[in-house]
């Protein structure tokens, strides 16, 4: 065998060409003009399909002209297809022109670019079906809060307009739930994960699939013994089953079976590489019907929202919500199918850790919606004038004492000045920079025992790490009925708020017994505290630890600067620090020297305990007093 223009391949003896090319792990063909095989290497059968002895003297024919490179398509006998890179060059064979050419599968670097392609085409409408439905659900939560306020107050027994409300307000309640779907698949819907044991959750469900499905269709569920723990949304599981179901259903027209299995599953890297999982336990959940099954077309497009073979009659946002839910709880879906045997869709989702415990379901909640108790008094920050007005409208209709805010500074200034605020209800998305979960942390500084509900549809990352909402966190899912919002905020209210949050003083006095009197005053007060004899002292501490110091008390009459301008420094590290500035005298002039400081209390000597509490109080920040000790830094 020689090389069109040979001079490489004539530095080789026939021998040892053939033995180099039957090892070559590439498949190595010589066809004839005709396109008949003269010669191939193991490889190339492997590729083929077919025993060597098959494939020498049949026509193959190679679709590529000499020189090129090329993607192709190889039929292999029982069905399989593989794809296959081809590059042919001239050369000649038995002293004939012939072609030689050099095939590599590429079937797996394939699958693998159409996985990330797939996954970066869902990532992008991921990112466009959230922002859409954020912005959906707060106009929602406009027009049905509004609805319901309209049939509460309608006062005369007014059968048309009262059906006429009614019909709005579901309307406005079947597209909340579309918005949650595109949510839940774009994996950015607030999940509220416990620990739950599936079976328990299947057999609480199989009536009601069975109602679902009708007499035509035999439901089976089949639970595996000692099922592992899951950390999911059991709510989200009971959606995602139930949408598998009703798909089943629509596949088996004339009747069938359902059967719903679960079972666990220890995936090594090579099957969890297969099915876009982390390696470990899991617990798979299938759907499995007799339907008409899926086409290898359809089953590509699947996962894709408002993708449907319904005819209209769906919304396209079933398995679009699986997926979802199932990747955003750190597992996945994969579905296999055939036309005329039927589908299985498995949802496999991480087994919890062996330590975790079933969480028991909470409470039933009254249909009365609960008031306030002795008129409470709630901050409400929402930067959408039309849902600010709604929440508000609502909460002084159940009784409670209302203060607003359209962001994150002026929340804080309110929070300051009104140290009645018991609880903030605070939307996550705000505008100037600072989010709703860090509004709230900030707001814990100036008041460790302040309650916080957060509202939104949209929680990205500000919430949701691994998947899941933040363990902590108390959430009202946009856009929420008057009922819900009752709940919610009484619920929280009611719980007894931890102090957990620590209270830490910062102290700077020059005086070594006017500070060991603050320090032991504080610590009955339930502060932790850090001390500085001077101001660079003080500044030095401001640097470490600022955002954990929750307030200040700095003597005037400091050696190496006066206590204002020390001040001055520390808010450039922390503008909304409350600080006690503690003197022995202040005249009137002194006074206007300070008023330009903002968030701050003048304490005349000598003071007490009370003292300081009150001028803290003074500046919304509400110390432990529980007795508990601390040591100074």
């Amino acid at each position: 065998m020689t090389m069109a223009g040979g001079s490489a391949g004539n530095s080789l003896d026939q021998t040892e060409i053939r033995f180099l090319v039957e090892k070559n792990a590439d498949g190595i063909l010589v066809v004839d003009e005709e396109g008949v095989v003269l010669f191939a290497n193991p490889a190339a059968a492997d590729i083929f399909g077919r025993p060597h002895r098959s494939l020498v003297g049949t026509p193959i024919g190679v679709p590529v002209t000499a020189g090129e490179t090329a993607e192709i398509a190889i039929h292999q006998p029982g069905g399989r297809q593989l794809e296959a890179e081809v590059r042919v060059v001239e050369t000649v064979w038995g002293h004939r022109p012939a072609r030689l050419a050099s095939l590599r599968d590429i079937s797996a670097r394939k699958a693998i670019e159409e996985r990330l392609s797939h996954a970066a085409k869902m990532e992008a409408v991921g990112r466009l079906t959230a922002g859409i439905a954020h912005d959906f659900n707060n106009l929602l939560t406009v027009v049905l809060g509004n609805l319901e306020s309209a049939q509460r107050k309608l006062l005369v027994d007014q059968p048309a307009v009262s059906s006429a409300l009614e019909n709005a307000a579901r309307g406005a309640r079947r597209a909340a739930g579309l918005t949650h779907r595109l949510l839940a698949f774009a994996r950015r819907k607030p999940l509220e994960p416990r620990i739950i044991d599936v079976n328990g959750l299947m057999s609480g469900m199989t009536d009601l699939l069975q109602r679902t499905l009708g007499e035509g269709i035999r439901v089976l569920t089949l639970p595996s013994p000692e099922l592992w723990l899951v950390d999911i949304d059991p709510t989200e599981l009971e959606a995602a089953i139930l949408n598998l179901a009703v798909n089943a259903r629509d596949a088996m027209p004339s009747g069938g079976e359902l059967r719903v299995e679960t079972q666990n599953l220890d995936f090594d890297s090579d099957t969890a590489l297969s099915l876009d999982l982390e390696p470990g336990p899991h617990v798979a959940i299938s759907v499995i019907d007799s339907g008409l099954g899926m086409t290898a077309d359809v089953l590509r497009h699947v996962f894709e929202p408002f993708f449907t073979t319904k005819g209209g009659r769906g919304t396209g946002l079933g398995l679009s919500q699986v997926y979802g839910f199932a990747t955003q709880s750190g597992g996945g879906v994969a579905v296999r199918s055939h036309p005329g045997s039927g589908t299985t869709v498995t949802i496999y989702l991480p087994r919890a850790g062996a330590e975790q415990t079933v969480v028991p379901d909470s409470p039933t909640r009254t249909t009365v919606p609960p008031r306030s108790k002795d008129g409470e008094t709630i901050l409400v920050i929402e930067d959408d004038e039309d849902v600010r007005a709604y929440t508000a409208g609502s909460l002084r209709e159940l009784g409670y004492t209302i203060f607003e805010a359209a962001d994150a500074a002026s929340a804080l200034e309110i929070v300051a000045r009104e140290p009645a605020i018991r609880l903030i209800f605070t939307d996550l998305g705000l505008p100037g920079g600072v989010d709703g979960k860090t509004l709230s942390e900030q707001a814990r500084l100036l008041r460790p025992s302040l309650a916080v509900l957060i509202t939104t549809a949209y929680a990205a990352g500000a919430l949701i790490h691994d998947g899941k909402l933040d363990r902590g966190i108390d959430l009202l899912v946009k856009p929420f009925a008057f009922e819900a919002l009752a709940a919610r905020i009484r619920e929280v209210l009611d719980r007894p708020q931890s102090n957990a949050a620590e209270v830490r003083i910062l102290v700077v006095e020059d005086e070594v017994l006017i500070r060991m009197f603050l320090v032991q005053t504080l610590q009955e007060l339930g502060c932790q505290v850090e001390e500085a004899g001077s101001a660079a002292e003080a500044v030095d501490r401001m640097r470490a630890s600022a955002n954990r110091i929750s307030g200040a008390i700095v003597d005037l009459g400091l050696p190496d600067r006066p206590g204002d301008a020390l001040i001055r420094e520390m808010r450039l590290l922390r503008p909304d620090l409350p600080v006690v500035l503690a003197t022995g005298h202040a005249d009137r002039s002194t006074r206007e020297r300070l008023a330009s400081l903002g968030a701050m209390q003048v304490l005349e000597k000598p003071f007490n305990g009370s003292d300081i509490e009150a001028a803290f109080a003074r500046l919304g920040l509400a110390l432990p007093r529980d007795g508990t000790t601390a040591t100074p830094r």
